[in-house]
């Protein structure tokens, strides 16, 4: 990192209460900033409660940071809670070798032939790659409109540009598979954003040299206020948190999720 860099300060917390209390509980996490050529980690900090839980860390396979473990005593809530310092240059992730696999639909980003002719007119105008991605994300942009819980985690892109709803993830999950629609690179990425309680999703656009960040949420295409954690083909690749828990009983659970983050 040599350029213009600029430092921010994050803390994300979830929260999963459960009724009646579990016996037993196995997750697996992702809430640690990844490192590349234009993000570093200065300071981290990842806390588990209760207390006594076994934690360990990987990377799973696309090369995210993986934290996985264990419970094995009755409890009524679980708590992860990452914290610290980040400090990022204009958002350019150098990639001399990027994956074939983000060249072809997963299962979250199949397209089928309207979608891609749609893709089609709406990037005739762009020279370039970028250009074509970035003529793309404004189409998006346009064509779908915000509303919460209008879609879930196995909601498709195809079901998004149909119905025209969606949240974050859908926004990215259609502009992911309309690029690759497109014989474009792209692909889904989770992390932090200024401005955002909760976490966020956007996409990675390969140049020929690098992944570029897109927000087709809000419309831009990303300089500085992002950190990312992960990426993958669709958000099933990525999910920040992930568990399996065991009572003798039916299970309630209610999650909460926090997320702050600020540029110091």
């Amino acid at each position: 990192m040599t350029g213009e860099q600029r430092r921010y300060q994050f803390r994300y917390m979830t929260e999963a209460s459960f009724t009646p209390a579990v016996s037993s509980h196995f997750f697996k996490l992702r809430a640690i900033p990844c490192l590349n050529s234009c993000q570093r980690v200065e300071s981290r900090q990842l806390s588990v409660l209760p207390s006594g839980c076994i934690l360990n860390e990987s990377t799973d396979g696309l090369g995210n940071l993986l934290q996985f473990g264990e419970y094995h005593s009755p409890h009524d809530y679980f708590r992860m809670t990452s914290e610290g310092i980040v400090c990022c240059e204009k958002y350019r992730v150098i990639d001399a070798s990027p994956n074939d696999i983000y060249l072809f639909p997963s299962k979250l980003t199949r397209c089928d032939l309207p979608a891609q002719e749609w893709a089609q007119e709406v990037t005739k105008q762009g020279a370039d790659t970028i250009g074509k991605a970035t003529l793309l994300m404004h189409a998006i942009q346009q064509r779908l409109t915000y509303q919460r819980y209008a879609t879930n985690n196995a909601t498709s892109a195809m079901e998004v540009f149909e119905r025209g709803l969606g949240v974050c993830q859908d926004y990215a999950h259609l502009m992911t598979a309309l690029c690759r629609s497109m014989g474009i690179r792209a692909r889904y990425v989770n992390g932090l954003v200024l401005g955002e309680g909760e976490t966020h999703a956007w996409v990675e656009v390969h140049d020929g040299a690098a992944w570029l960040g897109f927000d087709p949420t809000y419309d831009k295409i990303i300089d500085w206020g992002y950190i990312k954690i992960a990426h993958g083909r669709d958000v099933s690749d990525c999910p920040s948190n992930r568990g399996q828990f065991f009572a003798r009983t039916n299970i309630e659970e209610q999650l909460t999720i926090i997320c702050e983050m600020k540029e110091l």
